[in-house]
C-alpha cells in the first residue's frame, strides 16, 4: 500500500493522533502528565499493585514444591489472585495488564496446586 501523504507521520499510534489535531510530540516536551501515550512514573499505585501481584505469584509457586508449606501457599496464592484482580482493574498500560494477567494466571495455578496439597487449613 502506497502512502498518499507527502510526509511520513507515525500512523494512528503518535502522538498526532492521541494529542490535539496539528500537534506534535515536541508540543508536549515540557510536562510528561500532558504528553500522550505511555510515559514511565506517572501511575505509580498501579505498578506498586502489579508488582505486589507478581511477587505473590512467584511466592505461591515456590511454595508448591513444600510440602509443608501449604496452607501458606494457598493463602499467598490467593492474595495473589485478589490483588492481581485488583491491579487489572485499574491499570493503565498494555504492558501492565499483560503482567497482570500472567501474575493471575501463576497465582491460580499455584492455589490450584497448593489446595490439591492440603488446602486453606
Amino acid at each position: 500500500m502506497t502512502q498518499t501523504t507527502p510526509s511520513a507521520g507515525a500512523g494512528d499510534y503518535g502522538p498526532e493522533v492521541a494529542g490535539r489535531p496539528g500537534s506534535t510530540a515536541a508540543d508536549y516536551a515540557g510536562d510528561p502528565k500532558e504528553r500522550p501515550g505511555f510515559h514511565i512514573g506517572s501511575h505509580s499505585t498501579e505498578m506498586a499493585l502489579t508488582t505486589t501481584a507478581l511477587v505473590l505469584a512467584v511466592i505461591g509457586a515456590a511454595l508448591i514444591g513444600w510440602t509443608g508449606g501449604h496452607i501458606l501457599g494457598s493463602w499467598i496464592s490467593l492474595a495473589g489472585i485478589v490483588v492481581g484482580l485488583y491491579a487489572q482493574l485499574t491499570s493503565d498500560t498494555t504492558y501492565e495488564r499483560m503482567v497482570n494477567v500472567c501474575a493471575i494466571g501463576i497465582a491460580a495455578v499455584a492455589f490450584a496446586f497448593n489446595l490439591h496439597h492440603g488446602g486453606l487449613w
